[in-house]
């Protein structure tokens, strides 16, 4: 990713030249290759990694010219996540396959849903008899008590202007990030949407990472609950991932907390 960018280049300068690496991979595999799976613009449980949308542009332009599918997993970013509805939608791009949960239903009821294009849906429509359908189900598909939940929370995304919402308060989020950009051990900060998350080092010149052992990391969690924030690092990364239905108040304040809590742990 861009902070560790194995050529040592720097975004925007770079043009995105990582894709070659997709595209090469794609080349090699050839007819075995069935398709490219992302998390658009955001990989979550790999570290709150923000990449930039050209790269999720470019990649599915190599899926397109080498004729396999684009798979996007919106499981963490969809629903407003990010500022907009979806995060793919940021780079222009419409997958052939978009894989949705948790926001679908706002965390009420497990719920998940793939979604798919035209082309491949035709592709296994007809008769039982014929040899296309793709038998697929299980025993709670459809569940209609999941079902209600996402219908209504889908009807709250436009009566309260979530969407708009996030898109407002990220700049807030963003703010108050690189802020704590210059305390000891921060290396890097990224952020996009209601997503901030600050990657720890032992050394800011050499980048290397700080141990996701090392007490550091204990200690911003005690500090936090102290502070009425749950933090729960991800390897050498600290990070927050706040709920759509945060309010400009609650963003300030827990920024104000999110800062006493790093400023009493990161010491150098």
């Amino acid at each position: 990713y861009c902070y560790r960018c194995p050529e040592g280049k720097e975004y925007p300068a770079c043009g995105v030249s990582c894709l070659a690496a997709l595209d090469e991979a794609l080349r090699e595999e050839g007819d075995a290759a069935a398709a490219v799976i992302l998390e658009p613009l955001l990989l979550g449980a790999g570290g709150m990694i923000v990449y930039p949308p050209e790269y999720l542009s470019g990649a599915a332009r190599l899926a397109r010219g080498h004729g396999v599918h684009l798979i996007l997993d919106e499981v963490a970013t969809g629903f407003g996540r990010t500022g907009t509805m979806f995060a793919c939608e940021q780079a222009g791009v419409s997958p052939d396959f978009l894989c949705l949960s948790k926001g679908l239903t706002s965390g009420t009821m497990p719920l998940a849903a793939t979604l798919t294009t035209p082309e491949v849906y035709n592709a296994f429509l007809g008769d039982p008899d014929g040899g296309k359908t793709f038998f697929h189900g299980h025993t709670y598909t459809a569940n209609p008590v999941g079902c209600a939940a996402a219908l209504a929370s889908l009807d709250l995304f436009g009566e309260e202007g979530v969407v708009e919402r996030v898109a407002a308060l990220a700049p807030r989020l963003a703010e108050g990030a690189r802020a704590l950009g210059g305390l000891p051990l921060v290396g890097d900060v990224r952020h996009i949407g209601l997503v901030a998350a600050l990657e720890l080092v032992r050394d800011k010149e050499t980048r290397e990472p700080l141990p996701g052992t090392d007490r550091v990391f204990r200690e911003v969690r005690r500090e936090g609950l102290r502070r009425g924030l749950f933090l729960r690092p991800l390897g050498n990364v600290v990070y927050l991932f706040l709920p759509q239905a945060v309010t400009r108040p609650d963003l300030d304040d827990i920024l104000d907390r999110f800062g006493e809590t790093l400023r009493a742990t990161l010491r150098g």
